[in-house]
């Protein structure tokens, strides 16, 4: 279980169906990727795209569609790409990484890397990172996933695609990406660790750039699942203090709501990614 402590609160997380540690003093608890709903908590779908590490490698590499195949193949026996483990407990390869990264969020408009959270997951044995190296020995394609003793999951896959302007070379980090996937699934096979998952899929039908990454994930074969993350508040402080941050983010969507009417004369502002935030759990108590 990963320990959390901001100024007022003290949270807890588990993944998949892992167990929390009772003896901690928590004021609040998520549960991430998860079969079922715990009970009595609030809950949101997750949806992810799932690939079963238990059948041989030439199984695996057989329910791939070929284009994803062909370009696993094509990166390692023609591009000279070479996948490699890293230690994330060495803060230099977290430095590079996180440097890549924020170069990435940049181009993307995402948010700054939570690197305090990386370091956490570092310090716990949880947090595996990887990266692909073309040709000419440069570093092209970053992963960083969570992982336990039987699952890992997708955090992060940083690459600086975007920034390279001819379309052989973006081709080419393309295809380190896939083989840097695939090399990461044979690793965690050896390891003894029974499934892998991309980190999410997108469970809607209108945006296309979120159905191309789709078709991406399915190209390595695998199925989407439907998973649960959940929230457990622990204690009277906590719900005191979600509760007052809940509220305070409500008025703050609202007021943002009605500048945009005015701005816009009477309509709604857009709404970002769709993404559910933590005050947009679902509750299973709510009927």
């Amino acid at each position: 279980m990963l320990i959390y402590k901001s100024r007022f609160l003290t949270r807890g997380e588990v993944w998949f169906d892992n167990e929390p540690d009772a003896t901690q003093p928590l004021d609040w608890l998520l549960y991430h990727q998860r079969s079922k709903p715990v009970p009595r908590s609030r809950w949101k779908h997750f949806y992810t795209f799932l690939i079963d590490l238990r059948p041989s490698p030439e199984q695996l590499l057989a329910q791939m569609n070929k284009d994803t195949a062909y370009k696993i193949r094509r990166a390692r026996d023609r591009d000279g790409v070479v996948a490699e483990g890293c230690d994330p407990n060495d803060p230099r390869v977290l430095d590079t990484f996180e440097a890549m990264y924020h170069r990435f969020a940049e181009a993307r408009g995402l948010l700054p890397l939570e690197r305090a959270k990386l370091d956490n997951f570092a310090a716990t044995g949880t947090l595996d990172v990887s990266l692909a190296r073309n040709g000419n020995g440069e570093p092209v394609v970053y992963h960083a996933n969570y992982r336990d003793n039987h699952r890992a999951s997708g955090l992060f896959s940083v690459s600086l695609y975007r920034d390279v302007a001819d379309s052989a070379s973006r081709n080419a980090i393309g295809r380190a990406n896939r083989y840097l996937i695939w090399s990461d699934m044979l690793r965690y096979q050896q390891q003894g660790l029974r499934a892998f998952d991309f980190g999410g899929w997108y469970p809607g039908t209108t945006d296309q750039a979120l159905l191309k990454i789709n078709e991406f994930k399915r190209g390595f074969g695998g199925q989407v699942v439907c998973e649960y993350d959940c929230e457990c508040i622990l204690s009277l402080k906590g719900r005191v203090v979600l509760t007052a941050a809940r509220l305070l983010s409500r008025t703050r969507r609202a007021l943002a709501g009605r500048r945009g009417r005015d701005r816009r004369t009477g309509q709604e502002p857009g709404t970002g990614d769709g993404q559910p935030g933590p005050a947009q759990l679902e509750s299973p108590l709510a009927g």
